[in-house]
């Protein structure tokens, strides 16, 4: 069986190596005079020198992709231009995904000065990638960057104007996200105006849908587990839109999400073993997954753990079995419509029935051991149960 492992564990990656001398490379010069802002947390610097005295180190560059201005160029800034822009600064602290509570002293300039200093306006675009050069990549939404108003790009950390080579030649700061919106090694910045809008027509249940697939074994802090492709489970959806977002959520309310054209290769759900369900990549460094993964979708499909939801969701109980409303399943999982639409519930059998969504409500989700899930309807109801639930189908919504 094949052996993954974590870029925590694995060293000397070719493409590390590649991106790393790629970001070493002077860019284009750029003359910038941005204004300062005043927003959140972040504090305006007094002008203080802050080179790190080492040329090279000051022209490591970081791309920026998808300016509107720059019809399909790509622009370049270097640490020296980004400490020419205004600084601002943070006590900022964050808290990994294992719990850890970090803190650190951050100055640089807003992100929101960096896309105006090439040319552009962030207000503009409905979301963002940043990259670093160990290839992890965190996409940012409209949302989060609404949320996060005094985002910077650290270039001096903890007094530090050399940033180490981890964290070199800049380090997101994203007061109030959990660590795996703090991208480090930045590399590239990419800008997106339109994302396709996410509109759910079908739910599954993780188990029953990947039943076949080969697990693989993904290595994670010394444990070998299994894991599932992301590309093989996109597969068996009827339609997959590589421009949309792939969001995850955890069972504890924290929310990712990522390009789907990025994580069709080499990205995996681990299944088993800590912390599963959780998201695994050689790309993803450990202690930056989303851990107890309770769903995760794409612009049309969810997939689900239902033993996971019992953990967050109120629970119900029908003839003695306990588990959540098919209608909260259906929400949970950012159903726009619910009330007002037909569904077709489809079994692993290939049984199948119509029902309006007006009665999901009278009808649970019981989770079986081994992931499955069964429905179980209250009393006075003539809908069968189903004994293995694969799919929850939207086949009409009322005009």
């Amino acid at each position: 069986m094949k052996i993954i492992r974590s870029i925590a564990v694995l060293c000397g990656y070719a493409l590390i190596s590649f991106l790393l001398a790629a970001c070493s490379r002077g860019g284009d010069s750029l003359a910038t005079d941005g204004g300062a802002s005043d927003v959140g947390d972040a504090n305006s610097v007094a002008a203080v020198s802050w080179d790190s005295g080492d040329p090279e180190y000051e022209a490591m560059v970081i791309e920026i992709e998808g300016v509107r201005e720059l019809n399909g160029g790509v622009a370049k800034i270097t640490v020296a231009e980004l400490r020419a822009l205004p600084q601002h600064e943070i006590d900022a602290y964050f808290r990994r995904t294992t719990g850890r509570l970090e803190e650190h002293h951050m100055i640089g300039p807003l992100l929101r000065d960096v896309i105006a200093a090439v040319g552009g306006n962030l207000d503009d675009y409905q979301g963002l990638a940043m990259i670093g050069r160990d290839n992890y990549y965190c996409l940012f939404s409209r949302e989060v960057l609404d949320n996060t108003p005094d985002l910077l790009l650290a270039v001096v950390v903890d007094g530090n104007p050399k940033l180490d080579e981890d964290l070199a030649p800049a380090w997101a700061t994203v007061q109030g996200q959990f660590g795996p919106y703090w991208v480090k090694q930045i590399a590239r910045i990419v800008l997106y105006e339109e994302i396709p809008q996410r509109i759910i027509t079908n739910v599954w249940v993780f188990e029953n849908l990947t039943e076949g697939i080969e697990r693989v074994e993904f290595e994670y802090w010394g444990s070998l587990d299994n894991a599932v492709e992301l590309g093989q489970i996109f597969s068996r959806m009827d339609y997959v839109d590589s421009r949309a977002f792939f969001t995850m959520k955890s069972s504890d309310g924290f929310r990712k999400n990522e390009a789907i054209n990025m994580v069709k290769s080499r990205y995996y759900i681990k299944v088993d073993g800590e912390d599963a369900p959780t998201n695994v990549s050689p790309f993803i460094m450990l202690g930056m997954n989303v851990q107890r993964i309770a769903w995760f979708s794409t612009s049309t499909d969810a997939v689900i753990f239902p033993e996971l939801f019992l953990e967050y969701i109120d629970l119900e109980t029908i003839r003695g079995e306990t588990g959540v409303s098919l209608e909260e399943v259906l929400y949970e999982v950012e159903m726009e419509v619910v009330r007002g639409a037909d569904f077709e519930l489809i079994a692993t059998n290939g049984e199948r029935y119509r029902v309006s969504g007006s009665e999901l409500s009278n009808a649970i989700l019981v989770p079986l051991p081994g992931g499955g899930a069964k429905v179980l309807w209250d009393e006075g109801f003539d809908y069968p149960d189903i004994d293995d639930l694969l799919r929850i189908r939207v086949v009409e919504v009322d005009a």
